[in-house]
């Protein structure tokens, strides 16, 4: 159980970050779709208190030599975020096991619904140690994450990489909830397109 650090940008393009991992001497990690199922109480306290409880699975479309990307479903509780850090700082816990559906069918049994449902495309790079996440979702466009070990490290990274200005504090499927809102739309099985 330790805490999830992390800095977060939407982005025009992910060309130049591309291109600044590469002269800072980022390695490539991997490309992947994943696929997030939200689950929440039918009052949806959880997401009203910025808590997500997360069934992710993973598609791997590209990784490095002899790297190996985990493609092992994991459920995860992300607590709510620490206020007054520059970085989102959160809680997380996280596990991995084998059948997506049968965690799914436990959640569902214990009083939990789907609430929400998305695809992302993301490809990861390690820069010492943080890892640099650009992310391309559905609805929302393009976003780069800078996750590390602390605050003061993963400030420093982004900074390197040319990421400025306040960083979004929200989580990815807070904001596919209000752009499904926006847009009319059940934010269920949204589909990145491959």
């Amino acid at each position: 159980m330790a805490d999830e650090i992390e800095v977060k940008f939407k982005v025009v393009s992910h060309a130049s970050l591309r291109r600044k991992l590469s002269a800072l001497g980022a390695e490539f990690c991997s490309t992947v779709i994943q696929e997030d199922a939200y689950f929440d109480t039918p009052g949806r306290s959880l997401l009203a208190d910025q808590i997500g409880l997360r069934v992710r699975e993973v598609k791997v479309l590209r990784a490095a030599a002899g790297a190996r990307p985990d493609g092992q479903p994991t459920l995860t509780y992300k607590g709510p975020i620490h206020a007054n850090r520059k970085a989102k700082v959160r809680r997380e816990i996280e596990t991995h096991f084998e059948t997506p559906g049968a965690i799914e069918q436990v959640l569902m049994a214990i009083g939990h619904e789907l609430v929400m449902s998305f695809q992302k495309r993301r490809t990861t790079y390690r820069l010492g140690r943080c890892l640099i996440e650009l992310d391309e979702l559905p609805l929302l466009g393009l976003f780069v994450e800078v996750e590390g070990p602390s605050e003061r490290l993963v400030l420093s990274i982004a900074r390197k990489l040319g990421l400025a200005g306040e960083s979004i504090k929200v989580s990815y499927a807070h904001l596919i909830a209000d752009a499904c809102t926006a847009a009319g739309r059940k934010p269920i099985g949204i589909k990145i397109r491959t």
